[in-house]
Parts: C-alpha cells; sequence; structure tokens
C-alpha cells in the first residue's frame, strides 16, 4: 500500500531537518554549539511545526508532530524539547479555546521565529517545579496578575506567555500575555534554575506585580482555566513519550556503536554473548512498545478525543519507565566507557541523564498515575471486554487523519480505545495466539479488581497503584498487537508484519507482569530481533516504527 501525499510529504520534512542538522552530530550540544543548532531549526522554520495549517503552519496531525521533532530530539532533548516541542505545548491552549485574534498572535510569533513559553498551575501529585503559582486579582474594576514560579521553560526568551492563574473565587484563568507590551516593573525576570540534566535548556523565574491583565487576555471561557489545562495536558501526555523516543534511540545506536567498534575477540563481548545480545535486542523491542503505544495515543487525539484519555496516559507512564530500565541495561554494554562523558560514546551518557528529567514532565509520575486511578473503574465496568476494537486507522501511521477538534478531548475517556484489540486477536494461533490469551486473563483479573472500586473508596493505595502499573503494560502490549496486525494486513514483508518483534514484544511484556508464559521466545525470534538491530544501525536507520533515514557529520 503507498503511502498517502500528506506521510510522503511528512517523511520529507523529517529528512530534511535531519540533514539540517547533521553538522551538530548528538548528544554534546552546548553553549555555541547549541545555539548554532537552535539557528539551524530557525533556517528550517522549525516553528511553523507548531502552528495548525488554518493558521498558516504545517501542523496537521499530532503524531506527525511527533515524528517531526525526533530529529532534534535525538541530538538534543534541550533543543527538540526545550527550544522545540514547548513552545507547542505552550501554544495548545490557545489552539484548544483561543478567539481568533490570540491564534493569529500565536500564529505570527512562532511563524516569525518567535517563542513562547507557558506557566502551569499548581495540582495534585505535581512536581516541585510547579508547586507555585499566579494569582489573579480584581483591583478597582481591572484584572491584576501576581505572584513568582520557579522554573519556567524559556523564561527569558519567551515573547508570549501562556499563563494558568488562580482567582479570589477559587477557579483558574487561563491568560496569553505578551510580555513586550507591559508596563515597566509589571514583570521582573527571576533567576535562571540550573538543573543536573536537560543544562541546555533555559529553566527560569518569572514574577508579576500589579501586572494589568486586559479582558482579551483570557483564553476560553472565564474561570475554565484548569479545565483548559486539564484538556490540554491529554495532547501533552501523548507527545511526551516521542521526545523520549527520540533520546532512547540515540542511547541504543551509541551502545551498538560501541559493541561494533570494539568487539575483538572476546567471546564475552556484548555481540556474541548471550546477556549482551538480549540487552540489544531488549531495547529495540522497549522502542517498538513505547512507539506503539505513543502512536495510539496521538492519532486517538484525532480519531476517538473523547475515549483517548487512558490511553495518553498509559503513554506517558510507561514509556518513561521501558526506555529508562532500557538505558540503565544498556549502560553495562559500554563499561567503563560510559562514565567517559566527553569520549566519542558521550552522547549515551548525556541521554540517560536526560531522560528522567524529561520524563517528570510537568506533573509527574504521581499525576499520571492519578489520571488513570480516577478512570480505570468505570472504564473495566464498562468497556473493557465489552467494547469494539478501534478504527484500522489509529494504528496506520501511513494512513491521513480527520482534524484534531482539541476542544473536544475530554479529561477522562467514556471507553478504552486500546485494549479491546486483544479481544480481536484472540484467536491467532500458535505460540501468538498463547500470549494474546495470557494477557486477556490478564486484562479480566485487571477487570475484576477495577470493578470493585468505588469512589468512596480511597483511589491512591499502593494496591491501586500496583494495578495501575498493570494496566499500562497490558495497554502498551493491546497497541503493540494492533501495529502489527494492520502492518500484517496492509503492509506484508515489512519488518513490522513480521511476528518476530511482536512476539518478543509480548514475551517482553508478561515478563514484566510475571504472566503464566514461557521464559524466552524461540531462538529464531531472538536471531531476527539481533538482526534488525544491527542492520539498521549499518544503514543508519531509525529504531522506532519508522526506519527513518539517519544523517550523521
Amino acid at each position: 500500500m503507498r503511502a498517502t501525499t500528506a506521510e510522503a510529504r511528512l517523511r520529507s520534512r523529517t529528512d530534511e531537518l535531519e540533514r539540517a542538522l547533521a553538522p551538530s552530530g548528538t548528544g554534546a550540544l552546548t553553549g555555541e554549539s547549541l545555539a548554532r543548532a537552535e539557528r539551524m531549526l530557525d533556517d528550517c522554520a522549525f516553528g511553523s511545526e507548531f502552528v495548525p495549517v488554518e493558521s498558516g503552519g504545517r501542523l496537521d496531525r499530532i503524531d506527525g508532530l511527533g515524528r517531526v521533532v525526533r530529529p532534534a530530539c535525538r541530538r538534543d532533548l534541550s533543543l527538540g524539547f526545550g527550544y522545540g516541542l514547548n513552545c507547542y505545548f505552550a501554544a495548545t491552549p490557545v489552539w484548544a479555546a483561543g478567539d481568533s485574534a490570540q491564534r493569529e498572535w500565536t500564529a505570527a510569533l512562532l511563524l516569525g521565529g518567535g517563542r513562547i513559553a507557558v506557566a502551569r498551575p499548581a495540582v495534585a501529585h505535581a512536581n516541585d517545579f510547579v508547586r507555585d503559582e499566579f494569582a489573579l486579582t480584581k483591583k478597582d474594576g481591572r484584572r491584576r496578575l501576581d505572584g513568582a514560579k520557579t522554573a519556567v521553560l524559556n523564561y527569558s526568551r519567551a515573547r508570549g506567555l501562556t499563563v494558568i492563574a488562580g482567582t479570589e473565587d477559587g477557579t483558574h484563568e487561563a491568560l496569553l500575555i505578551d510580555r513586550e507590551i507591559l508596563p515597566e516593573g509589571a514583570l521582573r525576570t527571576l533567576y535562571r534554575y540550573r538543573t543536573v540534566g536537560l543544562d541546555g535548556c533555559e529553566f527560569g523565574g518569572l514574577e508579576f506585580t500589579d501586572c494589568p491583565v486586559p479582558e482579551e487576555a483570557v483564553i476560553g471561557e472565564p474561570g475554565q482555566g484548569m479545565a483548559l489545562a486539564v484538556r490540554c495536558s491529554v495532547v501533552t501526555r501523548a507527545l511526551l513519550p516521542s521526545v523520549l523516543i527520540a533520546a532512547a534511540d540515540t542511547v541504543l545506536r551509541t551502545a551498538i556503536r560501541f559493541a561494533v567498534e570494539n568487539r575483538g575477540d572476546d567471546p564475552y563481548g556484548p555481540l556474541k554473548s548471550t546477556y549482551g545480545r538480549e540487552v540489544l535486542t531488549g531495547a529495540l523491542l522497549d522502542l517498538l512498545i513505547s512507539d506503539s503505544i505513543a502512536l495510539a495515543a496521538a492519532r486517538g487525539i484525532h480519531l476517538l478525543p473523547d475515549r483517548v484519555s487512558a490511553c495518553a496516559a498509559a503513554a506517558a507512564y510507561t514509556v518513561p519507565k521501558l526506555l529508562q530500565d532500557s538505558a540503565h541495561d544498556l549502560s553495562t554494554v559500554l563499561g567503563e566507557a560510559y562514565f567517559d562523558g566527553k569520549g566519542p560514546y558521550g552522547a549515551f551518557g548525556r541521554m540517560a541523564r536526560d531522560l528522567p528529567l524529561l520524563a517528570q514532565g510537568h506533573a509527574g509520575t504521581a499525576a499520571r498515575q492519578a489520571m488513570l486511578v480516577a478512570q480505570l473503574p468505570h472504564l473495566a465496568r464498562t468497556s473493557w471486554l465489552v467494547d469494539d476494537e478501534p478504527p484500522a486507522a489509529l494504528l496506520r501511521p501511513w494512513e491521513d487523519l480527520p482534524p484534531a477538534d482539541l476542544g473536544a478531548l475530554a479529561p477522562a475517556g467514556i471507553a478504552d480505545p486500546v485494549v479491546p484489540i486483544l479481544s480481536a486477536c484472540a484467536g491467532l494461533g500458535d505460540e501468538l495466539g498463547e500470549l494474546v490469551t495470557a494477557f486477556l486473563g490478564e486484562l479480566r483479573k485487571l477487570r475484576g479488581r477495577f470493578a470493585r472500586i468505588t469512589p468512596g473508596d480511597g483511589l491512591s493505595t499502593p494496591d491501586t497503584l500496583a494495578l495501575t502499573d498493570r494496566y499500562a503494560l497490558v495497554c502498551a502490549a493491546a497497541a503493540s498487537l494492533g501495529v502489527w496486525r494492520e502492518h500484517r494486513d496492509a503492509r506484508p514483508g515489512t519488518f513490522l508484519a513480521d511476528p518476530a518483534w511482536i512476539t518478543g514484544a509480548l514475551y517482553r511484556l508478561g515478563a514484566l507482569l510475571g504472566l503464566d508464559i514461557p521464559k524466552a521466545p524461540q531462538e529464531a525470534v531472538e536471531r531476527r530481533l539481533f538482526e534488525a538491530v544491527l542492520e539498521r544501525y549499518e544503514l543508519k536507520r531509525s529504531y522506532d516504527l519508522y526506519e527513518t533515514n539517519l544523517a550523521e557529520s
């Protein structure tokens, strides 16, 4: 099946950014080298990726945006996320609920190479970055903004600011602020907040003092700022895995490069030992699993906005854990070279250090668990093992999508968009069918446990939180199974249509869940996966679902 024109444009744009950033190398952008890479992105009109096509930009698919930022993210997360994708997160409230004037102003800012930053509200289960918040009060009939936040990304260079501020009546307002027209003394830039990872990101403090806020600055309905922020967080959760996947690609690529360049005659080396091969193939599987659930979450925003929330939360929760554990395992491949930050394999340590900080997101792991815990009892009673499977387009990245209606996103989904794939694949035979049966058995157990939870029960108990871990892995298994099935049906002969990778993926997830399955897949599966690891390295193709051609300096 041929790719659509939109898919062809997306691949072309990704290739363009790969070539443009090739001189930057990977994993060591600091100071002038980072600034130079940012200028390269500006020359490629990178800001247009964060502006919807109807407002003059290139953004027509959420999953496409997740792919386009990967060339920058796999080189340096401060570049791809800090300078890049975070601008989209900051602009999302405008695209979701802004009026025409707000959309036009934001589009002009980003299309012109400007930055926009977001100051998020304080929420339960948040990390320390967002504990503080701004306060919006009325004085003499006019709105005034006061307060300080410690760590706002792009705090000093962003002209636009989207601010979620608490009000006197206990609600929140979403505001769009142009800092260049503020009166003197209304906004003060505080000190830079230094972080151990993502040191190229400009985190720093902002302080508003008696800052006038005009009526036209309010985004969406008055008093609905928090609801808007929660709705937009679904988009954030759906896109965050793409950034982490790009970084994990560099981690795996650096590890295999070390193994190839230092193979020698050691029978216990990573290319020859059973353990080394398992670690490398396991990292490939973790990337494919992560990209599968990320794909379902991103495309679900277009196709199933009223039910994608649980999938997005599961993706944002489980992908960081899979990829951080994978990086830890891969560090054993490098041995002492892992500690040489300035050596030829220094990109590994840098990415492995940055992954945990970025994985925290704006509210951290606990917030994603809380989002799942709030939804899963309802889904267990009304959706699991009952609903029809999702449309095939959900897991067919080459197919076009309808425009995303961010205003239709539901913070809590009415149904589960992904796990019905398990029931639909129950008839598979042989080894793969046995694995699917095991995951269905786990889903039945989860259904029984969650269905007994009522609103009066304590939701965030250790037992309940452990169950969310298990659900997230089942969800990842279902998404991976769906990706394999759609490629088998529509793109036979491709690697993703090969039963080897999905068999390996289900074994890997099943082992994490402790399911009653054999300990390891057949030797032929392991051999095929290891061949794929080496083949993609030698052909310079990415380790995600797309096998993007990579350009290196």
